[in-house]
Formats: C-alpha cells, sequence, structure tokens
C-alpha cells in the first residue's frame, strides 16, 4: 500500500473533531501498539463476514491508525488524507459503498488505483456515549478487493453491534489502567507511609532500649516493658503494611529452598506457648509422623503465615480455650496447575521432586466469625468485624497478607467458622519433596560458619545521618561498642569530612534520604573522587525497606544494608563483620 508523495485530497471533519482526537488521546488508542481485545474482536468478525480485510481505525488530525488490522499486510497507519473512515465517523450510521472505484469520492484515492485496490467497504463508527455526550471515536471496518452488491442491512446491524462491543472494549481497557494505576499509587503511598513511619520508630525503639539500660525503679522497669511491647505491635502493623504493598506492587518474591517443615512448626509452637499461657490458653500440636518434613519452600513466608494465624487463634480465645496446630498430607488434591508452581530460586542443589499437598490448621475454640464477615475477613481494607478488632486488637491485615502469600505459593487458604464455638483456618500448600540427604546436602553447602572472633574490632565510623534522634542512637550503640564516631548531616557535609583524611575512617554508615545531597548520591561521588579499592565499606542505613533495596545500594557502591528500626546487636553485628572483612582485606 503506498501512502507516500498523496496529491492534497480534500476529505470530511466532523463538527467535534478536535473533542473527539482528545478522548481518542484519553484512550491511548493513537499508537501502533497491540490491542488483544481488538485482535480477538476483528478475528471474530472476520470470520462471521467473511471478509478479506477487517480493522479497527483510530484518526487523529494527520494519520490513520489500523489496530489488529487482517489483510493488509504489514500496514498499521495511512495518512489521514486517503482514510475512508473519514466518512464514517460523520454520523451514527454504518457507512457502506458496494464499489469505491464508481464512487466519484473515492475513484482517485491511492487506496483503489493502487495496491491493495479496494473496491467494497463497510465501516461502523465505534460511538462512546460519556458526560451526556457522543464521540465517534472510530470505525471497525470490513473492506475486499471486489465489489459488494450483497452487503445487505440485516449485516449492516450486526456490523454496528461489533463496533458497540469495541466501544465497550475501549472503556474497558481505560477503566483498568484507571484501576491499575490507582492501585500503584495505593502501593506506592503504603511503602512511603511504611518508610516515613520507620524513621521515628527506630528513635522510639531505640530511646526506649537506652532508657532500660539506666537504673530504674520496679514501677518505671514496668513503664519501659510496656512501651517496648507497644512497639513490637505497633511494628507488627508497619511490617504488614509493607507486605501488603509489596504484594499489591508486585514486588513480593518467593523463595524455594530445602526446609524442614516439622522444624519450622515447632519454632512457631515454642514462639507462642508463653503467650498461650499467660492467657490460660491449652496449645496443641500435632504433625502426622507420615509426612516427610523436608520440603522445598520459602521458610520465612512460611513461617509469617502460620504465625499470623496461631496469634490471631491465641488473641481471639478467651481464657480456659484451646488453640490447636495440625499439618498433614492431603493425598490427590491439587491446590493449582504444574505452571502456577512459584519459580524456584534455590540453589542448583536444591533439587525439586514430586508436589505434595500439605494441609496447615489452625483451629481455636474463641469467639467465631459471623457467617456474612467470612468473604471479608481476608480484605485488608474491608475489616470482617470492627468491634471485634477493637475489643481483641488488629487490623485486618496479617489475613490478608497470609492469603496473598498463600496465593504467590500456588495454593490456598480457608475459613470455617461458627460464632461462640470457634474458627479453623486451613491452608494448602504444593510444596515438592525432598529426601533428606538432599536436605542435609544443603543445609551443610549453606550453613553460615560464625567463628567468633578473637577479640572486637574497634574503628572510627564516619555516621551520615540527619534525623538527630537515630544519630543519637546510632552513635551510642557504637561508642558503647569501643568505636570512634564522626557524625554529619547530609551527603555533602560527608564528601568534605572525608576529604580531609580518607585514610582515617574505617566504615560508612549512610542514610539514604538527606537533604542537600542524599546518601546514593554521595556515595556514587566517593566512588568517582577515590579508587573503590581504597574506599571503606558504606553501608546503607536506611528506612526503605522494600524487596529489591538492597541491589539498589549495592548497585551504587555500598557494600551492604541495614533497615531502620534496628537493634544494637543488629548494628553492631554488622559493623563488626565489615571491620573483620576490611581488615582481613589489609593482610
Amino acid at each position: 500500500m503506498s501512502t507516500t508523495n498523496l496529491p492534497t485530497l480534500s476529505y470530511p471533519v466532523a463538527v467535534d473533531e478536535a473533542a473527539r482526537i482528545n478522548k481518542l488521546r484519553k484512550y491511548q488508542v493513537l499508537n501502533d501498539n497491540d490491542e488483544p481485545a481488538f485482535k480477538r474482536l476483528v478475528e471474530l468478525a472476520k470470520s462471521f463476514f467473511g471478509m478479506p480485510i477487517v480493522t479497527i481505525t483510530f484518526m487523529d488530525e494527520e494519520t490513520q491508525y489500523l489496530k489488529s488490522a487482517h489483510g493488509l499486510g504489514e500496514v498499521c497507519r495511512t495518512s489521514r488524507e486517503v482514510a475512508i473512515c473519514n466518512y464514517t465517523v460523520l454520523s451514527n450510521d454504518v457507512f457502506v459503498v458496494a464499489d469505491l472505484s464508481k464512487d466519484s469520492r473515492f475513484s482517485q484515492n491511492p487506496l483503489i488505483t493502487e495496491s491493495p485496490h479496494l473496491r467494497f467497504y463497510a465501516g461502523a463508527p465505534i460511538i462512546l456515549h460519556e458526560d451526556h455526550k457522543s464521540f465517534r471515536l472510530g470505525s471497525l471496518c470490513l473492506m475486499d478487493t471486489k465489489p459488494h452488491d450483497d452487503f445487505d442491512e440485516p449485516q449492516a446491524k450486526v456490523l454496528a453491534q461489533f463496533a458497540m462491543i469495541a466501544a465497550d472494549a475501549l472503556q474497558l481497557q481505560d477503566k483498568q489502567r484507571d484501576a491499575k494505576h490507582a492501585n500503584e499509587m495505593k502501593s506506592d503511598f503504603l511503602a512511603n507511609m511504611s518508610h516515613e513511619i520507620r524513621t521515628p520508630m527506630n528513635g522510639i525503639i531505640g530511646m526506649v532500649e537506652m532508657l532500660s539500660e539506666t537504673e530504674l525503679s520496679d514501677e518505671q522497669q514496668e513503664y519501659v516493658d510496656n512501651i517496648k511491647v507497644s512497639n513490637e505491635h505497633l511494628m507488627a502493623i508497619i511490617n504488614g503494611i509493607l507486605d501488603l504493598s509489596k504484594v499489591e506492587s508486585g514486588k513480593m518474591t518467593i523463595d524455594s529452598i530445602p526446609l524442614n517443615l516439622s522444624t519450622l512448626c515447632n519454632e512457631v509452637v515454642s514462639l507462642f506457648a508463653i503467650k498461650a499461657r499467660q492467657r490460660g490458653l491449652i496449645l496443641d500440636y500435632h504433625y502426622t509422623e507420615s509426612l516427610s518434613p523436608y520440603v522445598q519452600g520459602d521458610p520465612i513466608r512460611l513461617k509469617q503465615i502460620i504465625a499470623n494465624l496461631v496469634n490471631n487463634a491465641i488473641k481471639f480465645t478467651r481464657e480456659g480455650g484451646r488453640v490447636s496446630i495440625a499439618v498433614k498430607h492431603v493425598p490427590n488434591c491439587h491446590c493449582a496447575d504444574d505452571t502456577d508452581h512459584p519459580d524456584h530460586t534455590a540453589d542448583d542443589t536444591a533439587v525439586s521432586a514430586d508436589y505434595m499437598t500439605v494441609c496447615i490448621e489452625v483451629t481455636d475454640t474463641g469467639v467465631g466469625i459471623k457467617p456474612e464477615s467470612l468473604e471479608a475477613i481476608f480484605d485488608a481494607y474491608d475489616q470482617a468485624d470492627k468491634s471485634t478488632h477493637r475489643l481483641y486488637g488488629g487490623t485486618g491485615l496479617g489475613l490478608s497478607v497470609c492469603k496473598s502469600l498463600v496465593d504467590l505459593m500456588g495454593g490456598e487458604i480457608n475459613v470455617d467458622s461458627e460464632v461462640g464455638v470457634g474458627t479453623t483456618f486451613s491452608v494448602l500448600l504444593p510444596l515438592p519433596t525432598i529426601d533428606a540427604a538432599k536436605y542435609e546436602t544443603w543445609q551443610n553447602a549453606n550453613e553460615l560458619i560464625t567463628d567468633e572472633p578473637s577479640h572486637e574490632r574497634a574503628g572510627h565510623i564516619l555516621l551520615v545521618e540527619d534525623d538527630a534522634v537515630n544519630a543519637i542512637i546510632a552513635k551510642k550503640t557504637l561508642t558503647n561498642s569501643g568505636h570512634v564516631v564522626t557524625h554529619v548531616t547530609d551527603g555533602q557535609q560527608a564528601l568534605e569530612i572525608f576529604a580531609v583524611s580518607p585514610d582515617s575512617y574505617d566504615l560508612i554508615l549512610m542514610d539514604h534520604h538527606m537533604p542537600i545531597l542524599d546518601g546514593v548520591q554521595a556515595t556514587i561521588k566517593l566512588h568517582e573522587l577515590y579508587d573503590p579499592q581504597s574506599l571503606p565499606p558504606i553501608i546503607a542505613l536506611t528506612a526503605n525497606a522494600m524487596d529489591g533495596e538492597r541491589e539498589k545500594y549495592l548497585k551504587v557502591g555500598m557494600q551492604d544494608y541495614c533497615t531502620k528500626p534496628f537493634k544494637q546487636e543488629q548494628l553492631n553485628a554488622l559493623v563488626q563483620y565489615w571491620l573483620i572483612q576490611q581488615s582481613s582485606n589489609q593482610e
């Protein structure tokens, strides 16, 4: 089809042309992008009408875009001047020309006089009704290289129905884009809120830890202990928000490594044994003996799921009640097709075997859930029973995160409950089984060797932190461990003070978000100004905790990553590790 060097041809323009084109820009169809919905519709129309050429078209001021065109080769756009669809968008009716070569409006059109030598055209306007107005945005066209006098009124009505479906698809795609954008905005907001809360939380937790190390009366110690409990509860909420934002933004990843499921469940039981006893509850645990404990999965996320369910069961069960955990095999059960199983990211030594469906049941004799609330309990934005949450605490995030994690693992989670009797949550997970030998091999290969150093290293630390409270906590933690700390409040100051004596610093703790020059920019600048081999280890000290953050910091030249809020022993261990590494490298 030749559309270049065309003579100037006059063509009609709709009265609402500007508004029509503005609508098309909103719907993002003035391009050559593949549209699956349009492709399916065009294929259906081609099959129904038996026409060799079928396409959906949209036009701006200069160009006609052909979407999912059948029968036109590689052509995906033409000049607006040659578009027969100029006439289709003028009315609400189907525009039909039985023989284009005999119509004076088109007889000299290059599409008729040159390849593909069109003869027949039938186009139905794609009409959208919005804001009490009608917009003829495009056309669904049938074309042929031979005339058709037999195209009748019933066929035209069917073509108009196809065009209506195209209009519906256009609106649906727009709503999907809006929904996706809104979801991304919501996830970004949740992640940002998690980040913003973590910085002051680090200050609160750190100050309380420092306060607990001072001489306190029994009454004061009780108050401090209560603050610590509240901090832990608040951190659980913050982590729930972060996990939810990871899932909704698609940044949550599931690992697949060898693990001992029986040991993992025992760890959860041990974690809640004291809490259950304090509340006057019986905590039962049963692991089916015939069930192989050696499987591949994500131990952190598995533990998170079970811990969430057990914690909820204890929370909603009154004194004298019972919470039971049962792990068993469900034969001939397939939670998902093989294609739905999460990708394996484990080391090559972790070879997957047959899948078995593991059922983890957590049952309580608690308050139960109303039947009308069962469908809402996994929705983070619609708490099932707000009065229950006010009475027993909680945000509803835990169950939503559990369901999201189970879905990512290719499993399913179900709930059965009766008010006043109790609740049972059942988690069905398809997990690859492995034998004990493979588990031991992997365990030995990945076991962390933590030889205690003969003596702890003390070093000169450059602390780059703009938050005053967080700086006090970090300085106190580091100086208590024998380190010398030089503190600056932004990346630019860090560059300036480092330049005075580059060899005097053994390690740099670098916050990310700071005024003047942030931590990432400062790290990049350090690598530009100095030989990277001569720089001390740079550790990101940040409230950013989304998946992928660590890789981002390593990419710009940092050696490690520590999230806020951090525990004093956590920060000390990280600093100690890198001081030892630095000392070994120098030796």
